[in-house]
């Protein structure tokens, strides 16, 4: 049953890309209208390069990486804010996020949440409170996989809008619904990923970059002869740090990002004939078999999907 409603949000919960340069944020700090207590759910982009600090405070602090890559500074570790990344801030912590704007704008989603709503969403079998201390971190970088990911994403979009949707019916259970699950994919992600806290080294920096540049080359030819050119440094350096670090191969990586890019794309509606085109797939036949490897439907069904939950 549980599978079955994952399969529902994945479908159901996708929401429209929001692109303009803004803050969104979401605040509830009663029960007014049956509406949960002490959670905010904020979206942030940027377009320049920014330097920003946060602080949980009481609260605990999921950054879902919507698009693009930066960093957060913390005090013992350096966090890779990369797209498909969940950064995760217990309370009294925090880090200074670090985004060079030079390739492509960040976009994150922050969701805190207090130990009362904590409390509120968890039942007798699950103390959603004490599974996040269970997980031995204070601040940490996770990678879910691709389903999660896609879950967490869509029902981070949702969480923004949900003010909206005050007045539409069982509008209260919808909302511990959608924070329900958010709380419950994140915590699985904390459990299942790997988990990957960056020292502070050349090595990791090193790597940062190669992120932003792959990022920002995604159209071109990459290869690990272009990287060890690039960077100075030798292509089974580079093989051998990045699996070690993100748990996957430069070009699973590379066909991972591509994808990413499409599902932006279609989103936006940009016809599947041209979307591969400006996604770096050298055609058609290489684009459908991974997109449907990666995420269990063809590229026309998630257009249809998209075009179905925008009309409503």
């Amino acid at each position: 049953m549980i599978e079955n409603y994952l399969k529902l949000m994945y479908y159901a919960i996708i929401t429209v890309v929001l692109l303009c340069c803004v803050q969104q944020t979401v605040t509830h700090d009663s029960f007014q209208g049956g509406f949960f207590v002490n959670y905010t759910a904020t979206r942030y982009v940027f377009n320049e390069s920014a330097v920003r600090e946060y602080f949980s405070g009481a609260y605990y602090d999921l950054f879902l990486v919507m698009r693009g890559n930066g960093i957060f500074r913390c005090p013992d570790a350096v966090l890779p804010a990369q797209q498909q990344n969940l950064i995760i801030f217990k309370p009294g912590r925090g880090g200074r996020l670090e985004y060079p704007g030079a390739y492509g704008p960040l976009e994150l989603i922050r969701v805190q949440l207090s130990p009362e709503a904590l409390a509120l969403l968890s039942d007798a079998d699950t103390d959603l409170e004490k599974s996040f201390n269970v997980v031995p971190f204070h601040q940490v970088a996770v990678r879910p996989d691709s389903q999660i990911y896609m879950l967490l994403k869509n029902l981070a979009r949702k969480m923004i809008v949900l003010p909206q949707e005050k007045t539409q019916f069982g509008a209260a259970v919808f909302e511990h619904g959608i924070l329900q699950m958010f709380v419950v994919l994140a915590l699985r992600a904390c459990i299942h990923a790997e988990f990957h806290t960056a020292a502070v080294s050349r090595h990791h920096l090193m790597l940062d970059e190669v992120f932003l540049f792959i990022q920002a080359h995604l159209t071109e030819e990459l290869t690990l002869e272009r990287l060890e050119k690039e960077f100075f440094v030798s292509r089974e350096h580079i093989a051998r740090e990045f699996k070690r670090q993100t748990g996957q191969t430069v070009h699973r990586y590379i066909v991972k990002a591509r994808l990413d890019r499409c599902c932006t794309l279609i989103e936006q509606g940009l016809p599947i004939t041209e979307v591969y085109k400006t996604s770096g797939f050298g055609g058609y036949n290489h684009f459908f078999r991974a997109f449907k490897k990666e995420y269990g439907m063809t590229p026309k069904a998630y257009f249809s999907t998209t075009r179905q939950d925008a009309r409503g």
